[in-house]
């Protein structure tokens, strides 16, 4: 048991060992709990991806749940897993995806050795289908020009431009109706190897009957290379979008660069998020929402990759209060940067974090995505070890990462919504964009 700010943090026990070919295992024993996950991480998604193949990495995604050699048809698949007590879910990220399957104790090597099969034996046929419903998807974020209307991701493209990181994870139509099951094959082929994934298992489990699962279904996974991510290029870019979409309201987002999870300012800007927004008294809800009554929610978030990141401002307004919204956000930065969060803000941010941290151990699926998820990128795997992290950062360590990252003339402005040419360059003014 170790005490960081207060705060009881039990340990989370791990074995970690590596099979021959190079995937790295992670077994997590919670035996206190009725219920047991085995997730999969994978350096695939949209980062790894070109133009001409970005969607790839998640429509592959979705034809592994199409069929396996022995469970060829998606329903016998689907019911093969659910009779085991549990689903599959899955979700391709910028920068990797994850399968998760929790189950019961009694069933949840049977289902890692499903996994496997799902991972390993895809059949990535009866493409049209699929190919259906994720143009449906698509859709979803399309207005009826075909312009993409979803904010994170025309923020996300205005940020990064022609990077991968500005694409979109479903990638376009026109993409998807090109794809073939080659060019799916070539990029499981490619990235669903050993060296490139982390296979993790959390909760109550037998630990000798999970260890045999897990050699019988992945020992033979290719070895493969771990597959690095195409960098991110500092040249400048714009920093103000607009696309109209009717509606009753404007959505709006103020983003900055910062530094990704593996950077020593990573604790700090974590802490800086909660400070400005981690329930209902914190500093964005009660200035934006409770005080002037500008939105109904709003949120400050740092979207945190391995080697870079987005500290994101946003809310959905009335259109007329989109100026407002941009003035007060950059008034709550600049108060920031005069001003230092006081000691009580920052703790009460600590004390919840940690918080946070502790309900790990009765999560089965929290506990796998933080230990598997900082294997798969070298991040440090122990609950202490952050914590202590966390606990170290102070107020003036806050002020300073504002003040280096949080300038006015690096500020990225986007607006999705109904903004005539008073209100476009009254809140480009407030921004300066």
């Amino acid at each position: 048991m170790t005490v960081v700010s207060g705060v009881s943090l039990p340990a989370l026990p791990s074995e970690a060992f590596t099979l021959g070919n190079g995937l790295r295992v992670r077994l997590i024993p919670l035996p206190h709990l009725q219920s047991a996950t085995a997730s999969f991480f994978v350096r695939v998604g949209s980062r790894y991806e070109g133009a001409q193949t970005n969607g790839l990495s998640h429509f592959l995604e979705h034809m592994l749940y199409r069929g396996t050699e022995r469970h060829p048809v998606a329903h016998e698949l689907n019911l093969a897993i659910e009779r085991l007590g549990g689903t599959l879910d899955a979700a391709t990220h910028v920068d990797f995806t994850s399968y998760d399957l929790t189950l019961p104790p009694e069933t949840i090597a049977n289902g890692t050795a499903l996994l496997a099969e799902v991972l390993r034996q895809p059949l990535l046929t009866d493409l049209t289908t699929e190919k259906q419903i994720i143009r449906e998807e698509i859709l979803e974020d399309l207005n009826e020009a075909g312009e993409q209307i979803d904010i994170d991701n025309v923020s996300r493209r205005l940020l990064y431009a022609d990077h991968p990181l500005g694409f979109a994870i479903p990638g376009p139509i026109a993409n998807l109706d090109r794809f073939d099951s080659t060019e799916l094959r070539q990029h499981h082929t490619t990235h669903y190897t050993a060296r490139n994934s982390v296979l993790c298992v959390a909760g109550a489990f037998d630990a000798k009957e999970i260890r045999g699962a897990i050699e019988a279904g992945f020992a033979d996974m290719p070895s493969g290379d771990a597959i690095e991510p195409t960098r991110v290029d500092d040249g400048q870019v714009d920093r103000f979008a607009y696309v109209q979409d009717p509606g009753s309201q404007t959505e709006v987002r103020v983003s900055f660069h910062t530094p990704g999870m593996t950077d020593d300012e990573a604790p700090t800007l974590l802490l800086l998020s909660r400070v400005l927004d981690d329930g209902l008294s914190t500093r964005v809800h009660r200035t934006i929402c409770e005080e002037r009554g500008l939105a109904y929610e709003a949120f400050a978030d740092n979207d945190s990759l391995e080697d870079c990141g987005v500290f994101d401002f946003g809310a959905s307004v009335e259109h007329k209060k989109a100026p407002h919204l941009v003035g007060t956000v950059f008034e709550l930065v600049a108060s920031l940067r005069e001003r230092a969060p006081s000691v009580e803000e920052v703790e009460k941010a600590k004390r919840r974090y940690l918080w946070d941290l502790r309900t790990v151990r009765d999560d089965p699926e929290g506990a796998v995505h933080f230990v598997g998820g900082s294997a798969l990128f070298g991040l440090p795997e122990e609950l202490a070890v952050v914590a202590e992290k966390v606990a170290n950062v102070t107020p003036k360590g806050i002020q300073e990462a504002v003040r280096r990252h949080f300038d006015a003339e690096d500020a990225h402005l986007t607006c999705v919504g109904v903004l005539d040419e008073a209100l476009i360059g009254e809140v480009r003014d407030r921004a300066r964009v």
